[in-house]
């Protein structure tokens, strides 16, 4: 994403996250990553931000350069290792929209500073109890603030207005989960207060003078603050600002007894043109810890920081008693060049009273993360001064890993023949597939008897069954056979689908015979990230690797060596090259020069014989080892099922109530599935047998959107008068259609139906489990099995 108009160089990459755009200069960046649709953001007394979400758990504290718990998908930097997770020390069932701290003076004293925020599945407004834990905040339940009879009432975005009510949108649809808007005429806005409002008449604040705005920031109502804030931005932006004002909103900073007045103050300077790095730099010594963190946040926006600052910083990690100074500088450092990061970071590690904090271990060690491949001798003074287990980890992990990017230009790629109508076995001398691979260290004749060493079996890994290499020493074996070694005119192919993670800077053997002899051959990644047809003193670079999977095959004959990558023509090398030794055919590593791969394989060919052009697009274009759809939706959500796994394990259904489980059933699922005859028609009949297949089970309900049914199609009528129906068709005759829906059966006549539109979706919404409890869960699966 970018501004309007922004090249793709400019641009940044966001896949879940927050980020913000400045009006002023036009400047796009993404503030934090991750989490799952994050539809309420608003900021506290302190100018920290919060996000509620939907499907993982609500609440997150959102730090700038954080990356955070996600529902699906890959964060971008493969080396994060860990994300930062929720503050909630609670789950709300199903998922949120909108957030507003209160603070204005409309309701009782006791919800100020509360966070209120929407729950679109049970229909109302919730309230959390967010206090500082560390360097951020934990967060519990407050209370069913005001909860909807309508099933339709769908709250998402919130403020909080002049008269100190609270403004929710509500979206009114009967589609819960958003993925079409149905009814494009309900929407409604409910103002929510505490006895009889008063609401101001009259008031113009664009007419007020300055002065009026700068007493309007020790206003109880926030919303004051931040009108005033706005209006006085745009009046130094035209020239019309008054020094007056500055020193006005300059007392409040320097003289106010309350931190947070302070602290509306600084940013509105800020934004006027009032502070700078020479007025910011005394505030490092403030008495107030949050005037101290956004005296770094402030200097640190430009990413130009003096060097006397600097200084001044590595000082503030060693000695500064607040933990949420030290998340600032934490912070700060990923808007700093790296060479400019060393003596904070090390400072920071040396805090072992931090080591366990919410958010520190992971803030400093994304800030860390890129140093680690530059310098061995500061990295190792970092090591020296940490008291971080799990900093220390990942620094040994990343060391290993490698990863400095390289310089050269990436190699274009050359054409892709058509594809062949088929590919011949003539001269295959091997072939391991991935309908072949199991546990137990035995893929065709490569084997690997030690479980130490042996890879492991991933059900779905980019979407493909695959045996998946640690990088660290896992590979397969099979020993020397005649038939897999080829003499200097001979022509060979070897083929195979690799899973790319990453490359780092150093050697990675892919697939090798005879590296610890003589006369090698094989498939390699060179240090600089290129694929490599490797031979004795004969390589042949090719393009560079990116991640996922891809096609890899190399060919030798009549002189003429060719590597191809995903059918593509990669490189092409002059003469033949012996490649007869004795050594051993290793599979996802050389372990004689000690050069593993880190990633996935399913599938091996060689052949006597070249493969032509049009043979190789053939097999680039045959995958192999899709994986099915329970695999596909783990391998999106893993921790998601991970959890359930735990939740559905025997042991946890022993403990079952099956008479609460019953009990659940009637309030979810049985309005729409039947069991024992019991229940909705809706949906299909529910088997216990298969019910009790965790392979079947969670599939169905964590992505019931996967496979469905033909006589289940979920389908939208539009009626001439601009009503919105939604069902399942369960019969037709001349004059209408019987629908089934989450509120039953009924008839809708043809006549009066606009268009109908089939939708590609599950009438069952996707987010089943995570609006129950984990006890709930377990008694309705218990009830259903039995």
């Amino acid at each position: 994403m970018g501004r309007p108009g922004a090249p793709d160089g400019e641009r940044q990459r966001i896949n879940a996250g927050v980020w913000r755009y400045h009006p002023l200069n036009e400047k796009f960046e993404v503030f934090a990553w991750g989490t799952s649709n994050p539809w309420g953001l608003d900021f506290d007394e302190n100018g920290q931000a919060f996000v509620t979400a939907c499907v993982i758990p609500h609440l997150f504290h959102m730090i700038q350069g954080g990356r955070y718990h996600r529902q699906g998908g890959k964060h971008f930097n493969p080396y994060v290792y860990n994300d930062i997770k929720t503050i909630a020390d609670h789950r709300h069932p199903s998922a949120h929209g909108g957030a507003r701290f209160y603070l204005a003076d409309q309701f009782p004293e006791k919800y100020r500073k509360k966070l209120f925020m929407c729950n679109i599945h049970l229909h109302g407004v919730q309230v959390d109890d967010v206090k500082r834990k560390g360097s951020g905040y934990t967060a519990s339940h407050g209370e069913e603030f005001c909860m909807s009879n309508d099933p339709q009432w769908l709250g998402f975005n919130m403020e909080i207005g002049p008269d100190g009510s609270v403004y929710a949108i509500d979206w009114h649809d009967s589609d819960i989960c958003g993925r079409k808007v149905l009814h494009r005429k309900t929407g409604r806005v409910w103002r929510i207060s505490w006895g009889k409002a008063k609401f101001p008449v009259g008031m113009d604040l664009t007419k007020l003078p300055d002065e009026k705005l700068v007493d309007m920031h020790l206003h109880a109502n926030e919303w004051y603050v931040r009108q005033a804030r706005r209006l006085l931005q745009e009046r130094a932006l035209a020239g019309r600002i008054k020094p007056a004002t500055l020193a006005g909103l300059r007392r409040i900073l320097d003289g106010h007894a309350d931190p947070a007045r302070r602290l509306r103050a600084m940013w509105t300077l800020q934004l006027v043109g009032g502070l700078g790095d020479v007025m910011l730099a005394p505030l490092l010594d403030d008495k107030a810890e949050y005037i101290r963190a956004w005296a770094i946040q402030l200097i640190a926006e430009d990413k130009r920081v003096p060097d006397a600052v600097l200084q001044k910083w590595a000082v503030m990690a060693r000695e500064d008693r607040s933990a949420a100074v030290r998340l600032f500088l934490a912070s700060a450092m990923q808007r700093l060049d790296h060479d400019k990061r060393w003596d904070v970071l090390t400072a920071l590690v040396a805090h072992g009273e931090d080591k366990n904090d919410h958010n520190l271990p992971l803030l400093i060690w994304y800030a860390l993360e890129p140093l680690v491949v530059l310098d061995e001798d500061k990295t190792a003074a970092v090591v020296a001064a940490c008291k971080f287990d799990k900093i220390k980890g990942f620094i040994e992990r990343r060391r290993k890993a490698g990863g400095k990017s390289a310089t050269a230009k990436p190699k274009p790629r050359g054409p892709k023949a058509r594809p062949a109508q088929a590919v011949p076995d003539t001269g295959l001398v091997l072939h391991l597939r991935a309908g072949d691979i199991a546990s137990g260290g035995k893929w065709g004749r490569a084997t690997q008897a030690q479980a130490a060493f042996r890879p492991a079996v991933v059900a779905s890994l980019g979407g493909r069954r695959a045996y998946r290499f640690d990088g660290a020493d896992d590979r397969l074996e099979i020993p020397h056979r005649a038939e897999l070694a080829f003499g200097k005119n001979q022509a060979y192919s070897l083929a195979a689908w690799i899973y790319c993670e990453g490359a780092g800077n150093r050697w990675t053997a892919l697939i090798n015979k005879s590296r610890e002899k003589s006369r090698w051959y094989g498939l390699w990644i060179d240090p600089a990230g290129h694929w490599l047809m490797g031979g004795e003193k004969a390589n042949v670079e090719g393009t560079r690797v990116t991640t996922g999977w891809h096609h890899v095959c190399m060919t030798q004959d009549r002189g003429e060596r060719f590597l191809f990558v995903d059918g593509h023509l990669a490189a092409y090398g002059a003469g033949s090259v012996a490649a007869d030794g004795a050594g051993a055919l290793w599979i996802g590593g050389a372990p004689s020069v000690e050069e593993f791969f880190r990633g996935g394989i399913n599938e091996v060919r060689i052949y006597r014989r070249a493969l032509s052009a049009g043979e190789v697009s053939y097999l680039s274009d045959h995958p192999e080892g899709v994986a099915n759809r329970g695999a596909l939706a783990e391998e999106r959500t893993p921790e998601l099922f991970a959890h359930y796994r735990e939740v559905l394990s025997e042991k946890s259904l022993g403990r079952a109530d099956l008479a609460h489980g019953h009990l659940v059933f009637s309030e979810s699922c049985g309005r729409c599935h039947t069991v024992n005859g019991e229940g909705g028609t809706a949906g299909p009949a529910l088997s216990s047998s298969e019910l009790g297949n965790l392979e079947y089970l969670l599939p169905h309900v964590l992505d019931p959107d996967g496979e469905i049914a033909e006589k289940y199609r979920y389908y939208k009528f539009e009626l001439k008068d601009e009503r919105v129906v939604l069902g399942v068709i369960a019969g037709e005759s001349e004059e209408s259609y019987t629908l089934e829906s989450n509120v039953g059966r009924f008839e809708l006549e043809k006549a009066i139906i606009a268009y109908r539109d089939v939708l590609p979706y599950s009438l069952m919404p996707d987010a089943v489990f995570q609006t129950m409890t984990d006890t709930e869960v377990r008694d309705l699966v218990a009830f259903l099995q039995k």
